[in-house]
């Protein structure tokens, strides 16, 4: 008789025989595979309704892959949740802290009082980034999706922004309010497992107002810092 010692092979088998977890995965793909015909579609995303249709698509995996990330939570998805909240918290701040730097450095500088903008703006922005590359587990047929599609295709449908802060020359810049030390885990992110993580605003901007899910944050290593100067020059007609 095999002894079944492998934690992952107990699980596998585990899902195997669990009714819900078998009939969210063939929804799952039912789901996906409508996603992925629109997206064989020629220049779908010009196209307002194939965009709207693959949002209420993506809507609804997020709900699916909730779901399913509850019953399927292991150590290492714990563990790489910590690292990726550490890492936007890390970028969160230190974003704040360039912006106020860069404000700084603008504070009597010669080139601004010769020109005639009326307002001179810093904004800066943290994205998922574009072509955001993503990672692959052992687990990824555990959820049976096509992270690297469905990832690429909530980027085509979503503002990828998901923190920002936004001062006029001469103002003093706002502090970080939102990550202030309590914790953002609600809805998909209130888990059990998540207990003493202190969840960043990113984090839960990223999987509580967008389409992506716990399970394709985990996936996602590209995140972007942009600090912009801006000009404005105000007409009256």
């Amino acid at each position: 008789m095999l002894l079944i010692t492998n934690k992952k092979t107990i699980m596998m088998v585990a899902f195997k025989d669990n009714k819900e977890w078998i009939e969210l995965k063939a929804t799952l793909r039912f789901v996906e595979d409508k996603i992925l015909r629109i997206m064989d579609i020629q220049g779908w995303m010009m196209k307002k309704e194939l965009v709207e249709q693959v949002k209420e698509l993506l809507s609804d995996r997020h709900f699916i892959l909730g779901k399913m990330f509850r019953l399927h939570v292991t150590e290492q998805e714990v563990a790489r949740f910590r690292e990726v909240n550490d890492h936007l918290l890390k970028l969160t701040r230190n974003m704040f802290c360039e912006h106020k730097k860069l404000l700084d450095s603008l504070k009597g500088n010669p080139v601004l009082s010769i020109t005639s903008w009326d307002d001179v703006v810093v904004e800066s922005k943290l994205d998922v980034e574009e072509d955001a590359e993503v990672l692959r587990y052992d687990d990824d047929d555990d959820y049976g999706s096509d992270f690297l599609k469905m990832i690429d295709a909530i980027a085509w449908t979503e503002d990828l922004e998901i923190h920002s802060c936004y001062t006029i020359l001469g103002e003093k810049p706002e502090p970080d309010r939102l990550d202030d030390g309590c914790s953002w885990a609600e809805g998909c992110l209130d888990v059990p497992q998540f207990d003493g993580i202190g969840v960043c605003y990113a984090v839960h901007d990223i999987c509580t107002h967008k389409n992506y899910s716990v399970p394709d944050l985990l996936r996602i290593r590209s995140y972007s810092v942009q600090n912009t100067i801006k000009g404005c020059r105000k007409h009256i007609v």
